[in-house]
C-alpha cells in the first residue's frame, strides 16, 4: 500500500471533505426534524397535518434542484473546476418545479384540504431551493467540499429557518409559510456569494482537480474515460454550457431513487391491514436512514467519477462497508432500533430491522452506481431503477403479499435488482469503452 506523502495527503483531504459534509448534513436534517416538532407544540393538530403536508410536497418539489446539483457539480469536474454556464437550465428547472405546484393549486388545496393561499406560498418556496442546485453543483464539482458543507447549512436555514421562526412568533399556518417563503429567498444569493469571483485560467487551471487544491483537496490524476455514451455531453461539458437534457436526466435519477426508496411504504398502505401497514411505516424509517447515512461517500465521489481511475471501486468498498456496519448493527440492536423508532408497541418487529436495514443499503450502493452513470453522460442513468419500480408493482400486485415480513422479502428483492441492473449497466458501458480503445 503506497504511503508516500502525497497519498497521505489526500486521505487527509478527503477525510475533512468527507467531515465537513457530514456535519453540513447533520445540522440540515436536524433543521428539518425540528419544524414538525416544533409544530407539533405550536400549532391545531389540523394545522400541523397541513404543515406535514406542505413540507413533504415542497421535499418532493425540489427533489429536481438535487439533480440540477448532480448535473451541473459533473459539468463543472468535466471542465477541471472552471466555471460552466448553467443560469438558463437552472432558471427552467427551477419555473418548472414551481410552476407544477402553482398550476396545481385548486388540486392540491381540494384534494389535500389546504388553505387556498398555501400552495402559492409552497411554490415561492421551491423556486428558490432548487436555483440553490448551481451553486451547490459548482462547489461539489471544483471539491470544495468546506464551502459545500457551509452552503447546504445556508439552504436549510433558507428552507426552514423562516418556518421555524414563523412558529416560534405564533404565526398561522400561512404567515408562517409566508415568511418560510421570504427566508427561501435569501439562499440562492448568499450561496452565489459564497461562490466568490470566477476563477481565472490560472487560478483554476485545465487539468482535473484544480478546483480541489483551492479547498484543500490535492488534484487527482485523470483516469480513462468510463463510458462510450459520453459523446456530445462532454463535448458541450467542454465548452462550459450544461444542456437542459443534462439537468433532466440526473432530475430522473434523483427522483427515480426517491420513488423506489418509497414504492413499498405506498404498496404497504395498499396491501396490508391498518396496523400492519403502521408497523411497516415504522421499518422504513430505519431503510430511510440506511439509503441516506452513507450519502456523503457519493457526494465527495461525484467529481472524481467523472474522472475515472479508482473512484468506484473505492466508493463501492466504504459504502458496502457501511452497510455491512448498519445491517449488522441492526441485528445484534435491532429491538433498541425498533423501539427508538416507534415505541414498545412495534417490539416485535425488531428481528426483521436488519431487512429493512439491507433495504436501505442495498438503495445507497446504487444512487452510487446512478452517479457514475451520470458522470459517464448516460442519458437514461436511471432506465433501470424505474423498470424494477414497476417490476415490484406488477409483483407485488400478483403476489398479495398480506404481511410485513412477505412485502419486505420483495422489497428486497427490488433493491437487490437495482443494484444489479444498474451495476451492469455501468460494467457493460466501461466494457465498451475499454474494446473501443
Amino acid at each position: 500500500m503506497d504511503s508516500s506523502p502525497g497519498m497521505r495527503g489526500s486521505l487527509t483531504a478527503l477525510g475533512r471533505a468527507g467531515l465537513a459534509v457530514t456535519a453540513a448534513n447533520v445540522l440540515a436534517n436536524l433543521l428539518a426534524y425540528l419544524a414538525p416538532v416544533l409544530g407539533a407544540r405550536r400549532l391545531a393538530p389540523a394545522d400541523l397535518g397541513a404543515l406535514a403536508t406542505a413540507l413533504a410536497l415542497v421535499a418532493i418539489a425540489t427533489m429536481p434542484g438535487i439533480g440540477l446539483q448532480t448535473a451541473v457539480a459533473v459539468a463543472v469536474a468535466r471542465a477541471g473546476g472552471g466555471v460552466v454556464a448553467a443560469a438558463r437550465p437552472a432558471r427552467l428547472t427551477a419555473l418548472a418545479c414551481g410552476g407544477a405546484i402553482l398550476l396545481a393549486t385548486p388540486l392540491l388545496a381540494a384534494g389535500l384540504r389546504l388553505p387556498l393561499l398555501v400552495p402559492p406560498l409552497l411554490a415561492a418556496m421551491t423556486v428558490p431551493a432548487v436555483l440553490a442546485g448551481r451553486p451547490l453543483g459548482a462547489l461539489q464539482g471544483s471539491e470544495r467540499f468546506g464551502r459545500l458543507g457551509f452552503g447546504t447549512v445556508l439552504l436549510a436555514v433558507g428552507r426552514y429557518g423562516g418556518v421555524l421562526a414563523g412558529l416560534i412568533a405564533g404565526l398561522s399556518l400561512t404567515g408562517t409559510l409566508a415568511l418560510g417563503a421570504l427566508v427561501a429567498w435569501s439562499v440562492p444569493l448568499t450561496l452565489s456569494r459564497l461562490l466568490g469571483p470566477p476563477p481565472t485560467a490560472e487560478s483554476a487551471g485545465t487539468r482535473p482537480g484544480a478546483g480541489a487544491e483551492a479547498d484543500g483537496a490535492p488534484p487527482t490524476a485523470a483516469g480513462p474515460e468510463s463510458s462510450a455514451e459520453v459523446g456530445v455531453g462532454r463535448a458541450e461539458a467542454a465548452a462550459g454550457v450544461l444542456r437542459g437534457r443534462a439537468v433532466f436526466a440526473a432530475a430522473s435519477a434523483s427522483l427515480a431513487i426517491l420513488v423506489a426508496s418509497y414504492a413499498d411504504l405506498i404498496l404497504a398502505r395498499w396491501l396490508l391491514p391498518a396496523g400492519e401497514s403502521g408497523a411497516y411505516a415504522v421499518g422504513a424509517v430505519l431503510t430511510r436512514a440506511a439509503i441516506w447515512a452513507p450519502q456523503v461517500v457519493t457526494i465527495v465521489a461525484l467529481p472524481r467519477l467523472v474522472r475515472g481511475g479508482a473512484a468506484l471501486r473505492v466508493g463501492l468498498g466504504l459504502i458496502g462497508l457501511a452497510g455491512t456496519v448498519l445491517v449488522g448493527g441492526a441485528a445484534v440492536a435491532g429491538d433498541a432500533l425498533v423501539r427508538a423508532v416507534g415505541g414498545g408497541r412495534y417490539a416485535a418487529l425488531g428481528e426483521l430491522a436488519p431487512y429493512f436495514v439491507l433495504v436501505g443499503g442495498l438503495y445507497a450502493v446504487t444512487v452510487l452506481l446512478l452517479n457514475a452513470r451520470i458522470a459517464a453522460g448516460a442519458r437514461r442513468p436511471a432506465a433501470g431503477v424505474w423498470a424494477v419500480v414497476a417490476g415490484l408493482a406488477v409483483v407485488v400486485a400478483i403476489a398479495r403479499p398480506a404481511t410485513v415480513g412477505q412485502l419486505l422479502a420483495c422489497a428486497v428483492g427490488a433493491a437487490a435488482a437495482g443494484v444489479l441492473v444498474t451495476g451492469a449497466a455501468v460494467w457493460w458501458r466501461r466494457a465498451a469503452f475499454t474494446v473501443d480503445r
